[in-house]
């Protein structure tokens, strides 16, 4: 493991769902990103405007606590900061329709499958591979100052192009963004998150992606919002 936060990023491109992972809910609580030192919340789909995001963010216990740890790794001086956390199917399916939007073809579903979990089509399909962000495993992070300005890693926040990807600075030795999206991925690795390849603030942990990725046949997060149908 690099602990100097320093390392180079290097992964293989995130396949989700994974295949071969199953779901075991372990029935661990939900906590509110809320009143941990390092570790500041600012609800980004409800700022800009998405009527299904709440003006709260929540994660499973674990996830909490996992943020806490990659704050504590970090230099002084620089924290995390929370975009998103744990999404209803409502929120997902906006967040969706908004992104088909911006499109040439809207009914690119394999551009919008690279950035956003389509929402499933039944219960069935749900229960068995629920969108990440449906299982309060996944949060969208960033880093950020002491008073929770975001520090700037080469992107914006659902910036859906190349910039966004893990790796876009990689070939850059001299980026500042380099430098801040390593110490990032090192922390929140060292914590226990699976990164994403095609966002740089996207991590998981607990989903079937987490699962895959360190070596686990199943998913301790299923779904911890309720079925609707889209």
């Amino acid at each position: 493991m690099i602990t100097t936060l320093d390392g180079p990023i290097v992964i293989e491109p995130t396949v989700s769902p994974p295949p071969g992972i199953g779901v075991r809910e372990c029935g661990e609580p939900l906590a509110e990103v809320a009143g941990v030192p390092g570790v500041h919340a600012s609800p980004a789909y409800h700022q800009r405007g998405i009527a299904a995001a709440g003006d709260r963010i929540f994660v499973r216990r674990r996830v909490l606590e996992g943020l806490r740890r990659a704050s504590a790794a970090l230099p002084d001086g620089v924290d995390i900061l929370v975009w998103d956390g744990l999404r209803t199917l409502e929120t997902q399916a906006e967040i969706v329709e908004a992104f088909r939007r911006t499109l040439p073809d809207p009914d690119d579903d394999a551009t919008v499958e690279m950035y956003l979990a389509l929402p499933p089509a039944s219960r069935e399909e749900f229960l068995a591979s629920p969108p990440p962000h449906a299982t309060g495993g996944a949060v969208d992070v960033t880093l950020c100052d002491t008073d929770g300005r975001p520090l700037d890693l080469g992107a914006d926040f659902d910036q859906f192009d190349e910039k966004a990807w893990l790796t876009h600075y990689e070939d850059d030795p001299g980026s500042e963004c380099r430098r801040l999206r390593r110490m990032l991925y090192w922390a929140m690795l060292g914590a226990g998150f699976a990164p994403y390849s095609w966002e740089f603030w996207h991590y998981e942990m607990g989903t079937m992606v987490a699962a895959a990725f360190h070596g686990q046949p199943f998913a301790d997060f299923g779904a911890a919002v309720p079925w609707r149908t889209p």
